[in-house]
């Protein structure tokens, strides 16, 4: 019985470097788990973005508004934008106040009847901004004028006409 000898079967392919592949693993995984984690916790930078407008007081009553109130950087309490750019509050005083469009919905939650009420414009509210402090940013889309008033102070209102 002749047997004929098996061909000799070549060994299995392995990687040059079995380290220098896991270090690559690890690599990439560090780099996705790097962006994952900037995306989720990455707040936007350092405050917030586009115009200023000022919320200030110096012993606002109902009987003397004008020490009190929403001002732009010209002292107005009417403010310009282009549609697309974004708004944002500072209060400069010591009361707490908020930056509220006057529409439907804001006027029957805070039992507000508003001046003028903003019809189907997109409602803004920047809650209660202490002194001191910053509301985040409210980016205005749609063109029109948005009345706002603070909810803490029914009797300080403000402008902003959206082009």
């Amino acid at each position: 019985m002749e047997t004929t000898p098996k061909p000799m079967e070549a060994p299995a392919a392995k990687p040059r470097n079995r380290n220098m592949m896991l270090v690559g693993i690890v690599i990439v995984v560090l780099i996705v788990v790097g962006v994952g984690a900037f995306e989720l916790f990455n707040t936007g930078g350092s405050g917030p973005k586009g115009t200023q407008l000022k919320m200030f007081d110096s012993g606002c009553s109902p009987a003397n508004p004008p020490i009190c109130g929403f001002k732009d950087a010209s002292g107005s309490n009417s403010t310009t934008l282009t549609s697309g750019n974004s708004v944002y509050w500072t209060n400069t005083g010591s009361l707490p106040h908020t930056a509220t469009s006057c529409d439907s919905t804001n006027s029957a939650k805070y039992s507000y009847t508003c001046p003028q009420i903003n019809g189907s414009l997109p409602s803004f509210d920047t809650s209660t901004v202490a002194g001191g402090a910053s509301s985040n940013s409210v980016t205005l889309t749609t063109k029109g004028t948005y009345n706002y008033f603070c909810s803490v102070h029914s009797f300080m209102h403000g402008a902003i006409v959206v082009q």
